[in-house]
């Protein structure tokens, strides 16, 4: 019925103003098919319900406003519920980018780690490569040394026998003969221990070479992958925060799109509520003049009972007015209402936006923290790779004890249980400065003193570290033990 009052306000009204006239007749009284029986005529009276056109536009007003209620419900919802997948998908992909970038760390340090490793590895087999040359160079000479002195004792025996056979003049002349011999021997096997000596200092400068190309080898391949890590590491922040930009331009876009899609929308909304409000009020001017008609009519048709009527329909105007002024109040107070809940909608994105984008600054400031700690992180982990190793320390200090013992010839008659404490300065080079070899504690034993002196210097140039660690080689202190060797 509503419905059809909405649609059809005009036919409404006729059909009221005809049962309105038609009560009117029946009321001034009228004979009806008489049957016969003289029968009193008896007023019928019919209750009738006058329905003012302005109740109808007003519920009508109040249907539309209900169902605009509803719709605007709606998009907020729907609104509310597109910001939130939104985020939703930022947050998942800011994840995905985190998890993908610590994946990305973790390799990097993996390969770097294994790089390590195998330098290792390559270093102790070229040490342990090298120490075995030394071992099978040393036993050759010490083969080579005792077969000349295993010659040398045949060639003693043979000269004896001849002595024992000549005249003391050619015995003289043998001995004179065999001490050149030996002196000659002594002298070869001089050379072959000399020459046995340069291959081992040879082998040990080119392996003291091959370390230190290693080793810078390995620093420009830390150097790389730190350049690379963070290389990769600006790159991957540049596009997250041109990903971040762009997400914040989109949001913006869409939430400019959205409040140009819904003024345009209030605004349809007002114009039509404006076209329905004219319509409503030209359809009321109709219903009034039809409503005068009928009023006009009435008036003819029951002239008794007008002032009666007035004082009704007055009384009813009043009310209606009072209706209408407490309806206008009602519909001014929900407009308010629904004005107050945009306006605290608003505030309540603008405080999501203030809040996003101080959570944005905290997750900034963490980022960057993360950064200044990494940065400190691999500081310290330099200067640790700087500093010194008492592993490297014993390394050369080992090295630099087994060069001189090389060298050196124990003094006949000297001691097992002598010892003596020198102190060298060397050059960079590994070159020990000139003079610079003094005995700080003596063994007792002047020539024991000497050969250690004379094997120092005859050692040199002496396997030294390269960079920052050879500072605890430029003067050195070494106790000289014939029991250590």
């Amino acid at each position: 019925m509503w419905q059809t009052a909405r649609q059809h306000p005009g036919a409404l009204v006729a059909s009221l103003s005809l049962h309105l006239l038609l009560g009117v007749i029946a009321l001034t009284g009228a004979a009806w098919l008489d049957w016969g029986q003289e029968e009193a005529i008896r007023p019928q009276v019919i209750q009738a319900t006058v329905v003012d056109a302005a109740i109808l536009a007003a519920a009508v007003e109040r249907q539309d406003q209900a169902q605009r209620d509803v719709q605007r419900q709606a998009v907020a919802q729907e609104r509310r519920q597109s910001e939130e997948r939104e985020r939703q998908l930022a947050a998942e992909r800011e994840n995905r980018l985190r998890q993908e970038a610590r994946e990305a760390e973790e390799a990097q340090r993996l390969r770097e780690e294994e790089q390590v490793r195998a330098l290792e590895r390559e270093r102790q087999a070229a040490e342990a490569a090298a120490q075995m040359d030394r071992e099978r160079q040393a036993a050759e000479a010490q083969a080579r040394a005792e077969e000349a002195r295993r010659r040398q004792a045949e060639e003693e025996r043979q000269l004896l026998e001849q002595q024992r056979r000549l005249s003391e003049i050619e015995a003289q002349r043998q001995a004179e003969e065999a001490q050149r011999q030996a002196e000659e021997a002594q002298r070869q096997a001089e050379e072959a221990a000399r020459q046995v000596e340069e291959q081992a200092r040879q082998a040990e400068m080119q392996r003291q070479a091959e370390l230190e190309r290693q080793a810078e080898r390995q620093r420009q391949a830390e150097a790389e992958a730190r350049q690379r890590a963070e290389q990769q590491r600006r790159v991957e922040e540049q596009r997250l925060a041109e990903e971040r930009l762009q997400a914040e331009r989109q949001r913006q876009a869409k939430a400019e799109a959205k409040r140009q899609a819904e003024e345009r929308r209030l605004a349809e909304e007002k114009r039509q509520a404006e076209a329905e409000e004219r319509r409503l009020a030209e359809e009321r001017r109709q219903a009034e003049q039809q409503r005068r008609a009928a009023e006009e009519a009435a008036r003819q048709a029951e002239e008794q009972r007008r002032a009666e009527e007035q004082r009704l329909v007055e009384e009813r105007r009043r009310s209606e007015e009072a209706r209408r002024a407490e309806e206008r109040r009602r519909v001014e107070a929900e407009r308010q209402a629904e004005l107050n809940r945009q306006e605290e909608a608003r505030r309540q994105a603008e405080a999501q936006r203030l809040a996003e984008e101080r959570r944005q600054a905290a997750e900034l400031a963490a980022r960057q923290a993360e950064e200044q700690a990494l940065a400190a992180a691999l500081a310290a982990e330099e200067a640790a790779r700087a500093e010194p190793v008492a592993s490297d320390i014993q390394f050369y200090a080992a090295a630099i004890d087994s060069r001189i013992r090389e060298t050196w010839l124990r003094p006949l008659g000297s001691g097992h249980d002598l010892s003596c404490t020198v102190e060298i300065q060397l050059q960079s080079s590994g070159e020990v400065v000139a003079d610079s070899v003094r005995v700080i504690r003596s063994s007792g034993d002047p020539a024991y003193d000497r050969s250690v002196i004379a094997a120092i210097y005859q050692a040199s140039p002496l396997p030294v570290p390269a960079g920052r660690l050879f500072e605890r080689f430029r003067r050195l202190r070494l106790e000289f033990k014939p029991g250590g060797r």
